[in-house]
């Protein structure tokens, strides 16, 4: 194992607190997470992009519920996950046909898939919790095709007493009974929370290859979603 694929591993397991249960919790979570709404959106958006036989990525597969959720709406996809933690992989269990799950580090990701190769690309709430991201969307330009699209929806930049006011009591942050493990626990969380803005996430999409075709914000602020399409 590289020294930068362990950093990620422990990076993530203490973003995560507790791994096994976060993916627990990932796969509770989404039909809520992945409703019509979403479908919608990715029928719009997303699936005008697919080719004859479709080939989707999913960045940060985590146990892997979105590719065997396009796998069961699209028969004959064939959808890819990439994912690094360990406690995801191992929470993944059996995939159904046309589905697979790739072990690599998102930042500096080598994907064992030829150039121009995939039709489109999720990424959801992923780039927040990268160092930089620049080598993850450098790859996914190369292994996506001309004209090919990519949906990325992620916590973006917002002002801290929103963020306060939405993660955590505000009498408790200011209290006199939270300890400092606490405190630091909360402001590393809110520090990745809010690496990057929408404008952010589009200045990098603008010179990966990519153009923005549709953007909006969320969640007061605290959430974006933004497709683009491969040049």
């Amino acid at each position: 194992m590289s020294d930068r694929r362990q950093q990620t591993e422990e990076m993530l397991a203490k973003h995560h607190r507790d791994g096994e249960r976060f993916a627990q919790m990932m796969k509770e979570s989404f039909d809520s997470r992945f409703d019509e709404l979403f479908w919608n959106a990715w029928r719009q958006w997303v699936e005008p992009a697919y080719s004859a036989s479709p080939v989707v990525l999913d960045l940060g597969a985590g146990p892997g519920m979105f590719v065997k959720a396009l796998a069961a709406r699209y028969p004959g996809i064939r959808a890819i996950g990439v994912e690094v933690a360990p406690y995801m992989l191992q929470a993944v269990g059996d995939l159904p046909v046309g589905c697979e799950i790739i072990a690599e580090d998102l930042h500096d990701p080598k994907l064992p898939l030829a150039d121009a190769a995939v039709d489109a690309v999720m990424c959801s709430v992923v780039l927040h919790e990268m160092d930089q991201p620049l080598r993850a969307l450098q790859e996914i330009s190369r292994v996506m095709r001309p004209g090919g699209r990519f949906y990325i929806a992620d916590w973006v930049r917002a002002p801290l007493e929103v963020y306060v006011r939405n993660q955590t009591d505000e009498a408790k942050l200011f209290g006199a009974d939270i300890t400092t493990a606490e405190l630091e626990d909360f402001f590393i969380h809110f520090a990745e929370h809010n690496r990057y803005s929408r404008e952010d996430l589009i200045y990098l999409l603008n010179h990966t290859g990519f153009a923005v075709i549709h953007s909006e914000i969320a969640k007061e602020g605290r959430y974006a979603r933004i497709v683009a399409e491969k040049r």
